[in-house]
């Protein structure tokens, strides 16, 4: 349950970080901090889950790690979901590591397992062990709704007009000393140098 909910929260916040129209630049910056804190609680929540559905015998230690090895076809699918969470975080973590690679789709293609491991984790959620209770099913449509809402707003980002988005972009820093970035002050180079590209139009 707990790592469900982090890790929607992890893809509602990433979605929210793109946002291009209504978010300054120091509000994507600190929307890029709280998806990276939510997806390192997402992480320790499944291992933490994983450890105790393997103490309690309701799964072999093969199904940490290895789908549909013995204990039935909704464990199989919380073992996808985790192997491509897992996957997701770490692609994350060493976002670095791509910045200089000569095909940086790499990254992208890698890190947008996210939501295909997400509704897998829904479909787990709702199919393993006992019947869910109400107030679990109310959280998972309501989870479903929060990330159908960011990704129709990121579709409306990617496809709108770009000259629009450059518009509130420059109107929101009117008036307000320009902020100083500098690309070495955090992890995420790639997103720093995007950034400074945005502002500087």
């Amino acid at each position: 349950m707990f790592t469900l909910l982090g890790l929607t929260g992890t893809v509602v916040i990433g979605l929210a970080a793109t946002d291009r129209i209504i978010l300054a630049v120091r509000h994507r910056v600190f929307m890029q901090d709280l998806h990276r804190a939510f997806a390192v609680f997402a992480v320790g929540f499944l291992i933490t889950h994983v450890i105790l559905q393997i103490m309690r015998g309701r799964a072999a230690p093969t199904d940490s790690f290895l789908p549909f090895s013995g204990s039935g076809f909704a464990v199989g699918l919380g073992t996808i979901a985790a192997d491509l969470m897992i996957l997701v975080a770490a692609t994350g973590a060493f976002r670095g590591r791509f910045v200089g690679m000569s095909r940086p789709w790499l990254w992208r293609s890698l890190h947008v397992l996210a939501y295909l491991s997400w509704p897998v984790a829904i479909v787990h959620g709702l199919t393993a062990g006992r019947p869910a209770a109400d107030w679990v099913t109310l959280s998972y449509v309501v989870s479903l709704a929060l990330v159908g809402l960011m990704l129709l707003v990121r579709l409306v980002v990617t496809v709108g007009p770009k000259d629009g988005g450059r518009g509130v972009v420059r109107s929101a820093g009117a008036g307000r000393k320009a902020e100083q970035i500098r690309v070495d002050d955090v992890f995420d180079e790639e997103f720093w140098v995007t950034l400074r590209k945005e502002v500087r139009r």
